[in-house]
Order: C-alpha cells, then structure tokens, then sequence
C-alpha cells in the first residue's frame, strides 16, 4: 500500500501466528469493543464465566493494549496461564478427597473379608448384597502365605540365657474389582489357585493391586459395599 507512494515500511521487529482457529476447545475471540467504551469495559469481556470454565482473549479484552495485536497476543498468555490455574486448582481438589475414601477402606477391608460372599481356593469375594446381577461389580482379594510367627534361638554363650528373636510373617493380600458373573466363572477352572491365578490374567484381565492402588472408583465400591451390608444387617 505505501510502497508505491514512495514511503518506505521497516520490516516488522517480530511475527507470531497463533493456531487458536485450529483448536477444538476455541471458539474465536473479542477484537473490539462499542464506540465510546471506557477502560472498565475491557475488564468486563476479560471476566471468565462458568466458574473457571470459559475464558476470554482477543485486543478487546485488553485494557492496557487495546485495538493491537500485541494486546491480543497478550492476553492469550493471560488467558492460557488462567486456564492453567484453574486445571491445577481442579486436580489438587481430587487428589485431597482421594485420601478420605483410601483410608475408608483401609479401616473397613478387613473387616468385609471376615465373612466374604464366595470364597474359591485362596480367593475371597465381597458384593453388594442388594442385587443378584451378574454384571454388577464387587471386590476379590487373593491372599498369599500365612500369618505365623517365626523364632530363631541362639545361645549367646556357655552359662548364659539364650536369645529368641521372634519376627512376625503375614500374609500379602492383593485385589481387583471383579463382576459376579466372573466370580462364578471362576468355580468352572480346575486345577490349583495357580491355574486361577492364571486364568483371571490372561482371560480376564485382571489386574491385582496393593489396598492403597485401588484408587478412588475402588474405595467408592467398597464403601458401597459396606453401605449395603450395613443397611442390610449385615456386618
């Protein structure tokens, strides 16, 4: 446009291309304002909305730099360092309600295996007692070795008393979340709990774990379960 009038442009210091069109979660942005707009109304269309769920760019959203491009390049990176907060803010609230139900189901695992459902070899079942589905989910737990104690003597030398050390061997109790269906499918392998173990892994797929990586779906379904129990009569 100036060049052919003899006025000579310099070359822009630095370019940016946003790909804001190409994102599925964007849907455009604010690029002016009404006529006679004052400072406060940049701030009003930078508001987000939806309590952190929706967020606004564009130059008309930026008080500072208004109707250039450096103010909407500005205000992505505001934007974009909000919507950062507001994900961090979402995932520190999950993480601080997991620890209630891990140590829900801590205090009451034991105590549901006390009298499991169905019992198969080495493996324990708990339900919800309320419905017979075959489709409905419960808790399995394998248990391996034996709770004994273990004393070594050892005489510290001629006339003396001798020294018994005692140590404590429990078993290791590992779960997985099962359906009804599966757990009668379990009765039908022969063989040794081995076999089953075998079984539940490569047809099944199932995936043992410690009582602290059940994660929260998992100790919703063992609060569920004692719920039920409980409402039931059943300790």
């Amino acid at each position: 446009i100036y060049s052919p009038r003899g006025i000579e442009v310099p070359n822009p210091i630095q370019t940016i291309c946003t790909r804001w069109g190409s994102d599925p979660l964007s849907c455009g942005s604010y690029s002016h304002v009404r006529v006679g707009s004052s400072g406060d109304d940049y701030d009003i269309l930078a508001e987000n909305v939806g309590d952190g769920r929706l967020f606004f760019a564009g130059e008309a959203t930026s008080r500072q730099y208004p109707a250039t491009m450096h103010g909407a390049f500005l205000s992505g990176l505001r934007e974009a360092s909000h919507v950062l907060m507001a994900a961090r803010s979402r995932q520190t609230a999950v993480m601080k309600s997991i620890p209630r139900y891990s140590q829900l189901s801590e205090d009451i695992l034991v105590d549901l295996f006390k009298k499991p459902d169905r019992t198969v070899g080495k493996f324990s079942f708990i339900f919800d007692p309320r419905t017979d589905d075959p489709n409905s989910m419960g808790l399995m737990r394998i248990s391996f070795g034996e709770n004994h104690d273990v004393c070594d003597t050892k005489n510290v030398g001629e006339g003396e008393n001798v020294r018994i050390q005692c140590s404590s061997k429990l078993q290791l109790h590992l779960y997985a979340a099962i359906s009804k269906g599966k757990a009668d499918d379990l009765k039908l392998v022969s063989g040794s709990n081995e076999n089953k173990l075998i079984y539940l892994h490569k047809n099944i797929g199932l995936k043992l774990m410690g009582s602290r990586g059940l994660g929260a779906s998992g100790n919703c379904l063992v609060a569920s379960i004692a719920g039920a129990r409980k409402s039931s009569g059943r300790s």
